[in-house]
C-alpha cells in the first residue's frame, strides 16, 4: 500500500511532465495520455523507485534531444510509438515480476536513446553497423565512436540507480552491458529491418529493449 505522500506526489510530477510536455511539444496529446498511463502502471507494478526511474528516463532522454536537435530538422515530438517502443518491454517485465529485467530493458533504451541523440553530434560519419561503410548521420544502424560512449553513459545511468536501490555489483556490471547490448540490438535490426522498411522504429526499439532485458535476466541467474 502506497503511502499519500507518494500518491501525491506520484499525482504532481504527472500534472507537472504533462503540462511541461505539451508546452515544450515533447510529446503530442495522445503521447501525453500514453506516458501517464505508462507512468501509473510502472508505479503499480514496481512502486515509486521505480516510476521516478522512468520520470529519469524522460528527462535525459528529452535533454539528449535537445542537445542534438541543432543538428537535425526541427524538433518532433514523440509520440506513442516512441513511448510503447521504449516501454513495453519494461512494463511487461514489471508485470512478470522481474525487476533485473526492468531495468535491463530500460537500460537498452536509454542506451540506445543517447546513442542515436548524442551519436548525431559526431564530427566523423557513422558506419552501418553490418557492413561498417560510412553513411550519412541518422541513417538506421548507423554508428558512432561517440554514440557508442553515449550508449556506454546510458547503461552507467541506469545500473548506477540500481546499484544505489540493491548495492549488487554483479548487477551493475550486468546492467551496463545490457545496455550496450541492447542498443547494438537496435542498430542491427534497423540496418537489416528499419531501412527495408520490413520493421518501423517501435518494432526495432521494442526488440532492443526486449534484447537488454533478456540479457540482464539470464546473467542474473548465474548469482
Amino acid at each position: 500500500m502506497p503511502y499519500l505522500w507518494e500518491l501525491f506526489l506520484l499525482i504532481a510530477i504527472l500534472v507537472f511532465f504533462s503540462l511541461f510536455s505539451l508546452r515544450k511539444k515533447a510529446l503530442d496529446f495522445a503521447g501525453v495520455l500514453i506516458a501517464n498511463m505508462v507512468g501509473l502502471a510502472v508505479f503499480y507494478l514496481g512502486g515509486f523507485n521505480y516510476f521516478l526511474l522512468t520520470v529519469l528516463f524522460f528527462i535525459v532522454a528529452e535533454a539528449s534531444t535537445r542537445l542534438s536537435s541543432k543538428n537535425k530538422a526541427p524538433h518532433e515530438r514523440r509520440t506513442i510509438g516512441n513511448i510503447f517502443g521504449n516501454s513495453g518491454v519494461a512494463i511487461i517485465a514489471l508485470a512478470l515480476s522481474s525487476p533485473i529485467a526492468f531495468f535491463g530493458a530500460m537500460a537498452a533504451a536509454l542506451a540506445d536513446t543517447l546513442s542515436s541523440e548524442i551519436g548525431m553530434l559526431s564530427k566523423t560519419k557513422p558506419v552501418l553497423i553490418t557492413t561498417l561503410k560510412p553513411v550519412e548521420a541518422g541513417t538506421d544502424g548507423g554508428v558512432s565512436a561517440l554514440g557508442m560512449w553515449s550508449s556506454l553513459l546510458g547503461g552507467t545511468i541506469i545500473a548506477s540507480i540500481h546499484f544505489a536501490i540493491y548495492q549488487n555489483i554483479y548487477l551493475f556490471i550486468v546492467l551496463i552491458l545490457a545496455g550496450i547490448f541492447g542498443s547494438m540490438v537496435d542498430s542491427f535490426f534497423g540496418a537489416v529491418f528499419e531501412r527495408s522498411k520490413s520493421l518501423g522504429n517501435t518494432q526495432v526499439n521494442f526488440l532492443g529493449s526486449g534484447a537488454g532485458a533478456l540479457l540482464a535476466f539470464l546473467l542474473s541467474l548465474m548469482l
